[in-house]
């Protein structure tokens, strides 16, 4: 989940939290695929950020990325489970992020 200011939405982005009136009312559910329309309407209720399902884009390498892990993994690499999670995130970067 990452959160949007109204300037920045898009359509097909998708909430992962409600969009309340002011009364406590449910505008647009949890789950809710922005459109055209509903980012205008968003936008004319002065709404400053909202939540969307996903993460934020990383703007760092891959090579960047895997540096960074090697060097926090650096000291507990030898404990079995620290060497699996480090492998995992490896994988999940390596499958993700762009060079």
């Amino acid at each position: 989940m990452r959160r949007v200011g109204s300037e920045k939405l898009e359509p097909g982005m998708i909430l992962a939290k409600p969009i309340l009136m002011k009364n406590g009312m449910v505008l647009f559910g949890e789950g809710t695929e922005l459109t055209e329309n509903y980012i205008e309407r968003i936008r004319s209720m002065a709404v400053e950020a909202i939540q969307i399902e996903g993460s934020a884009p990383s703007t760092e390498s891959r090579e960047k990325l895997l540096a960074d892990l090697n060097a926090r993994f650096r000291l507990v690499e030898q404990q079995p489970y620290m060497s699996l999670l480090k492998r995992l995130v490896e994988e999940h970067i390596t499958e993700n992020y762009e060079n």
